[in-house]
């Protein structure tokens, strides 16, 4: 994970903290009976149930984007590398074969 998905995840972590504690302080000090104040409980925890899975499919899907983008850039080293050292072998090779005439 990039440093800047890190920070991504972490402002997103703690929003959802931020959100879970405020709807927990407003529903305490507000002047509820208790059957009403479970109701709210129960709905709010939908509520951010339904937010914390939307926001972890986002991540899940910036996270498979970045990987194939990152297998991409891989495969691309990888091939420019191995064009490299087929070069490097030939001309190698060319160098031992007049060594070898000489």
């Amino acid at each position: 994970m990039s440093k800047k998905e890190g920070n991504l995840f972490s402002f997103l972590m703690g929003m959802v903290s931020g959100i879970m504690s405020g709807i927990a302080l407003g529903l305490f000090i507000a002047p509820k009976p208790g059957k009403e104040m479970r109701e709210d409980i129960a709905n709010k925890s939908k509520e951010l149930k339904g937010l914390t899975k939307e926001k972890f499919e986002e991540m899940k899907i910036v996270g498979k984007d970045q990987a194939i983008r990152m297998a991409g850039t891989i495969q691309q080293k990888a091939t420019r590398i191995s064009s490299k050292l087929d070069e490097l072998t030939k001309r190698g090779s060319e160098v031992l074969t007049q060594d070898e005439i000489q």
